[in-house]
């Protein structure tokens, strides 16, 4: 005991020593060529802070928010009539990041060619090149750290360079060589057909997947860009299959590039001039237009029996193609609704209050080759689908009616504002979404605009907008879960699991 009371004695009169004390700071003298004092420590009062400390961390106060987005003509350079790019230096790292778009399509002209084109698009790169093999080409870009990637998506094919910067002009010619003389070895080829074999058999393994499918399917009318092949169909793939449909790609027709990294901007320019001038592919003299996608626009209710405890979840119905005047209400109204996370009336009602979904969000399509669509989405226990759903529809009907509340409205607007540094948050970001923006055809002035036209939507705008495309009596309600515990959702339509596929 004598020694317990000891050794808390010790303690109490250490501590109090050191609450007593006044601080020592070490403070850095100026460099006057006077004897270095900076070992001797100074000691100094504490400020009186307590007058500038809030009470309240509502009484803090931040400065207004001042971000001006680079502009696109910063960085823009001119190859030709029909090459441009984005260049940015970045001398952070010695790497350099090269991205190439092609405005050009990749659509099946009858379902059987939909497996090659599939396949096509990552034997570019896997496949090897004229002069060197599949398995020479992974060991040298290992050896050397880089990476060459490849892609053919609906309106237009892309590869990518990522390396050291001083591997940067040894990497340009291999990726031409790799994209515009493939050699589609055979191996490769097989191990390729394996891989999209065994996603096609696993297709519908989650619930996640067969809702997307099940999406596609009530929404849109059969078209040659929707098609799925069937195993059989990657199967029978052949060498010659590939070489076929390569003619033509990567061709001059329109290119937009991208570029940042560790290099001197003019020096880079006069290389890339001289490799696109060498690009030999021949032009196609006229691109022949694609139609566009329909949608079925027959709203109801739609569901795909799956023995799952989690209720699947997606609301939708047309919006509009980009640009169009409704877009910003539209991304305003959706981010009160449901796309402001916790924020958001349908986060706040359906989870916080009710708990009955970890997640829910509404969003609207930001598309400029198609009519978009707005959706809301949500898992839910299957007991409790119909009363989520009866949730979200009040919610609707009351933000359309009402409209938001200032606070809202303000939070909305200040959070989407708030959001566009983090599309610039890199040199490689900022010089992507540029020549994205203008192989879409967006305006160079598109993100001050952004701003402005943000600041300009009005609550009226936001209640027109929640009744225009966030109407339940127009929206095709896909869901997946047991059909026979789905009844009190109301009267829907049982789609078989096998008919997903867009064969038609």
């Amino acid at each position: 005991m004598t020694r317990n009371k000891t050794l808390l004695l010790f303690c109490f009169f250490a501590l109090t020593a050191c609450s007593s004390t006044t601080p020592e700071v070490f403070v850095k003298p100026a460099n006057t060529g006077a004897p270095s004092a900076a070992s001797t420590p100074q000691t100094i009062a504490p400020p009186e802070t307590e007058s500038l400390i809030p009470a309240s961390y509502r009484d803090i106060h931040f400065p207004e928010f001042q971000y001006v987005a680079p502009h696109p003509k910063e960085s823009r350079v001119v190859i030709s009539d029909s090459i441009t790019g984005y260049v940015i230096e970045d001398r952070t790292l010695p790497l350099i990041h090269f991205t190439v778009f092609f405005r050009e399509s990749t659509i099946p002209e009858k379902i059987e060619d939909r497996a090659a084109l599939d396949i096509l698009s990552t034997m570019f790169r896997r496949g090897g090149a004229k002069g060197i093999s599949a398995k020479a080409l992974d060991d040298s870009l290992e050896f050397i750290s880089a990476d060459i990637s490849g892609d053919l998506s609906t309106f237009e094919s892309s590869f990518s360079v990522d390396c050291l910067s001083k591997n940067f002009p040894e990497m340009l010619p291999l990726a031409k060589k790799v994209f515009l003389t493939p050699a589609f070895e055979k191996e490769p080829l097989e191990i390729q057909k394996k891989s999209f074999v065994n996603a096609y058999e696993h297709r519908y393994d989650t619930p996640g997947n067969v809702l997307g499918a099940l999406h596609a399917y009530v929404n849109y009318r059969p078209h040659p860009r929707l098609w799925d092949a069937n195993d059989k169909e990657y199967k029978a793939v052949s060498q010659k299959d590939l070489v076929k449909f390569a003619q033509g790609k990567f061709a001059p027709n329109r290119i937009i590039f991208a570029i940042s990294g560790d290099f001197e901007k003019d020096s880079m320019v006069v290389l890339l001039k001289k490799y696109f001038a060498e690009w030999n592919v021949e032009k196609i003299k006229s691109v022949k237009p694609e139609p566009p996608l329909e949608f079925v626009a027959k709203p109801g209710i739609y569901v795909v029996n799956k023995e799952i405890t989690q209720a699947n979840i997606s609301m939708s119905q047309p919006f509009v193609k980009r640009p169009h005047p409704d877009y910003y209400p539209a991304a305003v109204a959706s981010f009160i609704l449901g796309g402001g996370s916790f924020s958001s009336r349908l986060t706040t009602r359906v989870r916080s209050d009710e708990g009955l979904a970890y997640s829910i969000q509404s969003s609207v399509e930001n598309d400029y080759d198609d009519v978009g669509l707005t959706t809301i989405s949500l898992q839910t226990k299957v007991e409790s689908a119909p009363f989520a759903m009866k949730l979200i529809f009040e919610e609707i009907q009351k933000l359309a009616k009402e409209g938001p509340i200032a606070e809202e409205l303000s939070l909305a607007k200040k959070s989407l504002i708030e959001s566009l540094p983090s599309l610039f948050d890199s040199p490689e970001n900022t010089t992507l979404i540029f020549a994205e923006g203008e192989m879409q055809g967006k305006s160079f002035d598109h993100y001050l605009d952004y701003v402005k036209e943000i600041n300009a939507i009005t609550p009226e705008q936001v209640k027109a907008m929640i009744a225009k495309y966030f109407d339940p009596a127009k929206m095709s309600i896909s869901i997946v879960g047991p059909a026979d515990k789905l009844k009190a959702v109301g009267p829907f339509t049982l789609i078989p699991l096998d008919s997903l596929d867009f064969r038609r």
